[in-house]
């Protein structure tokens, strides 16, 4: 096993930049994870020198310099989003490497559509964000196989007690809509729960507030119970970055990574044992 991995991680240095342009590797073999939601998916976590360098076998999805590509595959490395400033070290990388652990036969292909700052409303369909989010999931997909959507959101939509009372609702619509446009009825989406210490910060902590975090709380968790192939992930015990109480820190974006990696694992095993 050892042998047969260091020559696959040689032969994958090989590939070519221009390469990428299509597929990394056979279709069935390459594996595609929709990167969704706001700052705790895109990553605030402190990027260290190691984050820089490049994942093996995993490859990431960036808007194409060349003339005539719309999209192309590059070599991944932190931050995985680079979408805005605010973008650092995110759960996605972690995910991808212990992904390949459990599947050495496979390449990664990670497509990162979060935003920092965006509520549900601001990602559904009719959106820039969704449109996008499709466009790059539907390019992708010519190429490989889109196992899953990995979804971390809901802080946004805590700010008033009419959108925390529609969060559900609208969630449930967004991964409908996914499903419907994407041609895939079945596809699998990991929702991960609001940080523990969410509401706990001086800007945060009002008592109204509170009860809107939890109100998207229990949709998280009432959708990962009511909708088939819906994945929910736990966050307790994870540590905040600052005195904002709002994202993750940089181990804790490790371990959230983890953890989204065994919720996907043991749904895949359970359903269609992979």
């Amino acid at each position: 096993m050892m042998i047969r991995c260091i020559i696959y991680s040689v032969c994958m240095c090989f590939l070519s930049f221009s390469s990428l342009a299509s597929t990394p590797l056979q279709k069935e073999t390459f594996h595609l994870f929709l990167l969704m939601g706001q700052s705790n998916m895109a990553g605030y976590g402190m990027i260290m020198p190691e984050d820089r360098k490049v994942l093996d076998g995993v490859y990431m999805l960036r808007d194409s310099v060349e003339k005539g590509q719309t999209y192309s595959w590059v070599p991944a490395n932190q931050p995985i989003h680079a979408r805005l400033q605010s973008d650092r070290f995110c759960l996605a990388g972690p995910f991808a490497e212990a992904y390949r652990m459990v599947y050495p036969r496979t390449v990664v292909g990670l497509v990162p559509v979060a935003y920092g700052g965006a509520s549900v409303i601001q990602m559904e369909k009719g959106t820039k964000v969704y449109a996008e989010a499709v466009a790059k999931a539907k390019w992708a997909k010519e190429q490989g196989c889109l196992k899953a959507v990995l979804w971390h959101q809901g802080e946004s939509d805590t700010v008033s007690p009419v959108t925390a009372t529609a969060y559900e609702r609208r969630l449930t619509k967004l991964i409908h809509d996914l499903r419907t446009d994407l041609n895939d009825p079945d596809l699998l989406v990991i929702v991960g729960d609001l940080a523990p210490f969410y509401g706990i910060g001086k800007d945060h902590s009002a008592p109204q507030r509170v009860e809107q975090i939890e109100q998207v709380r229990t949709a998280l968790r009432h959708i990962a119970d009511k909708l088939p192939s819906i994945g929910y992930v736990e966050t307790d015990g994870l540590q905040s970055h600052d005195h904002h109480q709002v994202h993750f820190d940089r181990e804790s974006y490790v371990i959230l990574g983890l953890r989204y990696m065994d919720v996907y694992w043991k749904i895949r095993r359970t359903n269609y044992g992979q």
